[in-house]
């Protein structure tokens, strides 16, 4: 903001615009940066404050102030939340990245014995090496390595009952609902605090500013690689409506642009958080 549009605030703005100028120069202050008003300034501001409705009006930002910075760093907390769990289903990609690369380099080296016997014969003792994270590898009709993600093993407790608990394919969905679940949470707190600013008018841009930082990180992919997401764009080696086929199996990360917000948890935060009754 210009000196001179604060000069003119600080001698003819209303009472609300001295307040949303007051507000914005504290909300900078909190994040480092550099302030609007001197020291001169402020206390002439705070001193304009007089009829009982402008006092009553700097109540209410005292109290949107307090409501709108306590809600931020709640949502600074879930934000934490989200990447944590984007780092680690990003980190179970990578495992899932490195046992298809193992698989590829094994069985191209396998590809050149030609005779299937042979080949299997090498295959199973080569197998008896291979122990990859929440992985089972079996060997297939032709003597390939076949790395299975998403398979079930007898539970601990025997009785033949079955679990998929150890496999590499049940581990990463589990972790993408949690994925889902601190989005989720996420978004509806970010909806809440946006609309209490617009309803009470506190149309603060600093920390509307330090909200949309968050949310960019949130939008941020988890992983480079689009194939994770079940995105074909740019990949025109096969046909769109086989390869979509293909590529269905790979999509583990949530796709946030269908995630919609959880209107209790709104309510939740406005209430339980926010204090606005």
């Amino acid at each position: 903001m210009a000196k001179k549009d604060i000069g003119k605030l600080l001698t003819t703005g209303s009472a609300k615009q001295r307040l949303l100028l007051i507000a914005e120069n504290n909300a900078r202050g909190i994040y480092g940066l550099e302030l609007l008003l001197s020291d001169s300034d402020y206390n002439q501001l705070s001193d304009s404050f007089k009829k009982p409705n402008e006092i009553k009006l700097w109540n209410d930002f005292r109290s949107y102030s307090s409501s709108v910075s306590n809600g931020i760093l709640n949502l600074q907390g879930v934000k934490y939340e989200v990447l944590m769990n984007y780092s680690n289903l990003r980190g179970y990609i990578l495992v899932w990245n490195s046992i298809e690369i193992a698989e590829q380099l094994v069985n191209s080296v396998l590809h050149e014995t030609k005779d299937t016997k042979e080949r299997k014969r090498i295959a199973e003792e080569g197998a008896k090496s291979i122990k990859h994270l929440f992985s089972e590898t079996e060997i297939d009709q032709e003597g390939y390595i076949d790395i299975k993600i998403d398979f079930e093993n007898d539970t601990y407790k025997g009785k033949g009952l079955k679990t998929k608990e150890t496999s590499l394919w049940y581990v990463m969905n589990n972790v993408k609902q949690e994925a889902i679940t601190s989005i989720i949470k996420y978004l509806s707190w970010e909806r809440a605090i946006l609309d209490y600013m617009e309803d009470k008018g506190y149309n603060v841009k600093t920390y509307k500013d330090k909200i949309e930082e968050f949310t960019r990180e949130i939008y941020s992919p988890i992983i480079g690689w689009g194939k994770y997401s079940g995105d074909i764009s740019g990949s025109f080696a096969l046909p769109h409506s086989r390869l979509e086929e293909i590529i269905k199996k790979y999509s583990i990360c949530p796709n946030i642009q269908e995630i919609k917000v959880d209107e209790d948890q709104c309510n939740f935060f406005r209430k339980q958080i926010l204090g606005d009754e």
